[in-house]
């Protein structure tokens, strides 16, 4: 079956308000996970002493970003 090219791009746009409702359900699971194993992330970071809030900082965006591509991709999956 041939698509046309309006038919592709209609299925490959899709509303932005989806992505951002993801990403902050993803902000909110990424903060939680991080206020839960704080203790762990800090001892971790303690390893090095100058860098080491860049570091909390840099595992707490690397986790959102996680978290808000993968939930995407299973909302995008998951959608009719």
């Amino acid at each position: 079956m041939v698509s046309t090219g309006r038919q592709l791009l209609g299925r490959v746009r899709r509303p932005a308000t989806g992505n951002a409702a993801m990403g902050v359900f993803g902000l909110v699971v990424a903060v939680g996970a991080l206020f839960l194993t704080y203790s762990l992330v800090s001892s971790m970071a303690d390893a090095m002493p100058l860098l080491s809030t860049t570091a909390i900082v840099f595992l707490g965006i690397g986790m959102w970003l996680v978290v808000w591509v993968v939930l995407d991709m299973a909302a995008s999956r998951f959608r009719a």
